[in-house]
């Protein structure tokens, strides 16, 4: 990406329309401090933006998978337990919770609730501590679903792709904190044995068509491939050549301008139009570049 393609693209990213983009990008992607007026700014149109205050009130309904879409955004604005009032959310839904009815949602249950500031809840890091001993030879994790029969890569040799995905999520928030555990090599080697996203029998078939896409915004069972690229930049795999492939196919999703098209969504909260350039699939994929080359 050019430098002026660039600049355009960070003014995109930056316009006052979109709260949670502008303050995501300045905190994470442009690094700037958070005492700084213009990103206190930002800070407080997003705390009183009307998107915030719809997910908030998602936590009233006292629904399960309400919650767990309410901790997705907040943890995507770039919020944590400091910016807004959910501990006493957090407690009622972990108390409330049954893991098995929760079954493929626990892992990217446990991401947020780490972008989120809980990492030291004691019910948390034992959550983590139990879902990443269960790893497999190769890396894969099965799903968490008894109910299923087969994995969704139809492969008897391959664990659950996208619980996988889901894994490397929850990894690479805790690599952003200083928290690196011994499974992560075996599971980023997964991805790099695999060129990421494709069959490991047939170098041009992808494993899950659609995971190879650019969906946003992600739950447990549809994620983009910017959300994988991110999560194997973050923990530092990215540059391996394995994922150049994987590279250029997020490429094609380019237009002229630089920015990245929503390929697939499903919101729960606005994230706009599929088909066209998309700010939060721009700002995932400048991310991953960005933690690529750290």
């Amino acid at each position: 990406m050019s430098k002026i393609i660039r600049n355009d693209v960070l003014n995109w990213l930056l316009e006052d329309e979109n709260p949670e983009v502008k303050y995501r990008t300045m905190i994470e992607l442009l690094d700037m401090p958070k005492d700084k007026s213009e990103v206190k700014k930002a800070y407080n149109s997003l705390l009183n933006s009307g998107t915030v205050s719809l997910v908030m009130d998602k936590f009233k309904l006292n629904k399960k998978w309400e919650d767990v879409t309410a901790l997705i955004a907040l943890a995507e604005f770039g919020l944590t337990r400091s910016d807004i009032s959910t501990d006493d959310y957090i407690e009622r839904i972990i108390k409330s919770m049954d893991l098995k009815y929760m079954k493929c949602s626990k892992i990217l249950l446990l991401r947020n609730l780490v972008s989120l500031g809980y990492y030291e809840h004691e019910w948390v890091k034992k959550q983590i501590f139990l879902s990443f001993s269960g790893i497999r030879e190769d890396g894969t994790f099965r799903c968490l679903d008894k109910g299923k029969k087969t994995n969704d890569s139809k492969l008897p040799d391959m664990g659950c792709y996208r619980q996988t995905t889901t894994y490397l999520l929850l990894a690479a928030e805790l690599k952003k904190i200083g928290v690196v555990l011994p499974q992560f090599e075996q599971l980023t080697n997964f991805y790099i044995n695999n060129c990421v996203v494709f069959h490991p029998n047939n170098p041009e078939k992808l494993i899950i068509e659609e995971m190879a896409g650019t969906y946003y915004p992600f739950d447990h069972v549809k994620l983009g491939l910017q959300m994988i690229m991110y999560g194997l930049s973050v923990l530092g795999v990215a540059n391996h050549p394995n994922c150049d492939k994987a590279w250029a196919l997020l490429d094609s999703k380019k237009n002229s301008n630089g920015k990245y098209v929503l390929d697939k969504s499903h919101p729960y909260f606005e994230v706009g139009k599929v088909g066209e350039p998309n700010k939060w699939i721009t700002l995932y994929v400048l991310l991953a570049e960005k933690y690529r080359v750290l």
